[in-house]
Formats: structure tokens, sequence, C-alpha cells
């Protein structure tokens, strides 16, 4: 729908990705839809029961809104499995860039993801990781990057983003402009990255600069690096790294989604509606809220109050509406939909099963209670 056919509340919530608690569309979880107008759903374990279930609540939650949603989750394989109960154990990503074939077990276990995304109902799939990273767990990444080696990571995470847009999935890298190098998990606290301009550009930026023009969206990690920042705090808060390294240096045309925004590492004492207009500011198209009902409507409140009171650039929001609606009409289509099959959902399961589960440890960083 064109942005000028918008009302105000539509514009305000179509820059919304949000999450809920409960296995269906109760109706305290429909009031939350009907009020927000979110463009984007996110869906985590603890919303997951069964294939049926959740390709229930997926086509109930699009029912419900006007605008189609995107409908997200983080399926990266290894810890990050929103659907274990559903596809099994899969093999981390670092399992799979150790093997002799290694792009060819990424390109098999990447489209058997997306292909069960589709039959469920998702659009989205918040993944792959772009950062770089070997096992080590203190940066909330280890084992779910493809490496520490920028090479490396981009011809594998190619492999990934093809087979899921083969699909009609929407793949999103994460985290920019780079994690890897972080000494605290940004689910918990703000890392401070102390690397030079020249590193990352040598490192952690390869993978956006080779892979931005085949990925519809990027999101922005938590972390601060004192080198490109004008100020203390998360990037994903910093207009010099967004709008200005992001979209003006590295030239991503792409919609740009925040990390969620009630993680420890964002500063939680400015309120929800500081941090979203703070994300807007910076440059983000999409504001991530994943567990708080009070938070997301303070800060959707908060955002509808500055678009009526002129305090936000019309110019600015019109470009992240007409970013979401363009991706809406290419990825979101009837023909798009597909219906639901459990033979095709087994048909996945079995190809993940043939690439092993690989060493599965540890709990996963991104997990929602």
């Amino acid at each position: 729908m064109p942005t000028e056919l918008l009302s105000p509340e539509e514009r305000a919530g179509q820059l919304f990705w949000i999450g809920f608690r409960g296995t269906t569309l109760d109706l305290g979880v429909k009031s939350l839809l009907e009020r927000v107008r979110p463009g984007a759903v996110i869906l985590f374990a603890r919303n997951i029961e069964s294939a049926l279930q959740v390709r229930r609540l997926n086509d109930a939650i699009t029912r419900t809104l006007r605008i189609p949603p995107f409908i997200a989750l983080d399926q990266e394989g290894g810890r990050v499995n929103r659907l274990k109960a559903i596809l099994g154990p899969i093999a981390p990503n670092l399992a799979l860039a150790g093997r002799a074939d290694a792009a060819e077990a990424v390109g098999r276990q990447a489209g058997a993801m997306a292909r069960a995304l589709r039959g469920l109902g998702f659009s989205v799939n918040l993944a792959p990781v772009l950062d770089l990273s070997g096992p080590e767990a203190s940066n909330g990444i280890g084992d779910r990057a493809f490496g520490e080696d920028p090479n490396t990571v981009c011809r594998l995470a190619r492999v990934f983003v093809q087979a899921h847009l083969r699909s009609g999935i929407i793949p999103v890298g994460k985290h920019f402009p780079g994690l890897g190098s972080a000494r605290a998990d940004t689910h918990l606290a703000l890392p401070v990255i102390s690397k030079s301009r020249r590193q990352l550009n040598r490192e952690d930026l390869i993978p956006y600069r080779r892979l931005g023009r085949s990925l519809p969206m990027i999101m922005a990690g938590h972390a601060s690096y004192p080198v490109l920042q004008k100020a203390p705090g998360p990037a994903t808060l910093s207009r010099p790294v967004i709008e200005g390294l992001l979209r003006r240096d590295l030239g991503y045309r792409g919609l740009i989604i925040t990390d969620d925004l009630e993680m420890g590492a964002v500063e939680q004492e400015q309120g929800p509606t500081s941090q979203a207009l703070a994300a807007l500011a910076a440059g983000n198209d999409g504001l991530m809220f994943c567990a708080s009902r009070e938070k997301i409507l303070e800060a959707y409140d908060g955002v509808l109050r500055a678009l009526r009171q002129g305090e936000l650039d019309d110019r600015r929001i019109a470009r992240s509406l007409r970013k979401i609606r363009l991706l809406k009409e290419r990825f979101l289509g009837p023909r798009h939909r597909t219906r639901f099959s459990r033979e095709a959902l087994q048909r996945s399961r079995r190809v993940l099963a043939a690439l092993g589960a690989g060493d599965v440890t540890g709990p996963d960083p991104t997990a929602r209670i």
C-alpha cells in the first residue's frame, strides 16, 4: 500500500518488529497486534510447540493485520534452533565450515531450513551470522559463525543467502558492523570493540561490503566502536555507524533493522521511546522489541506521538516505509504462500539429519523466556 495512504497509526506500526508470549493468538496478543499494527512479528521457542500449531499461529497473525507482516525467527542452526521440536537437532555453522564439502553442506542445510520456514508460514530468517568468530563463547557468537576468516564467511554466507532467496525466504545478515571480537555477550552487557578503522575495513566489514547487494536486510548489533562513533553507546543508535558507514560509505540500499532493543547492551534507563527515536535518528528502518508488552506499547505510542507532532523527518520515515513496502511486495505476495505439508517438513528433517547435528553444546544466547 502506498505510504501516503497509510494512517499515522499504520506508519508508526510498520516500523516495529515485535514479539509476544504464548502459542496461540489469544485476546491479549490479538489486541496488541491490532493496537500496534506491527510491520513484523518475531517468534521464539516459547511460541512454538508443533508444526501445525505454528502454521496456524502464523496464518492467524497474517489475517489479523490489514497490512501483511513479515513473520520472522532466528533459525541459524546449532544452538540457535527455534524449530528443534519440528526439525530436530541441526549442525552449527562452524561445524559445517570445517567440512571438506563446506559450501555444499551449507547449501543443503540452508535450503532445507528455508523450505521448512516457508511451509510453516515464515517469511524472514534472522540469519546468517556474518560475525568473524572462532568457537569461544564470551562474545555470544562462537559456533554460530562460519569462522574467523572473512573470505570463508563471505563464501559460505553467500551460499546460505542464495539458498534462502531461492526458497522465497528473506535472509538477514547480522550483526553489523561485527561482534566477533567482543568480549561480552550483547544480550547481557555492552561490549566495547577497540579495533582500528583499518582493522574493521580489512576484517569485519568485508562480508557486508561483498554481500550487501545480495542481502535484502541487515541487522545492526549492540556493541560500541569508539573509532566509528562520536558518542558512547551501542552502534545501533549511532548515526555515524548506521547512516554514515552502512548507508553512505558501504552504499547499502536494503532494509536495516535493530537487534532487540530490550537487550542488556542497550541502556535501559533511557526508556523504550528514547531508544526507538534514537534508533530511527541513526538511520534504522525497523525497531525490534521482543518481549515486553509494556515496552512495545510505550515505544509505539512515543513514535506515533513524534510523527503526529512533526518531531520526525517525514522524508526520512517515508524512505523507510517505502523500503518496507517494496520488500513486502517482493516476498509476501499470494504466490509466496505455500500450503502446509507434513511430508515436505519430513523431507527437510531428513536432509538436516543426514548432515549430522555436530557438537551442539551450551545454551542458546538468543533465547527469550
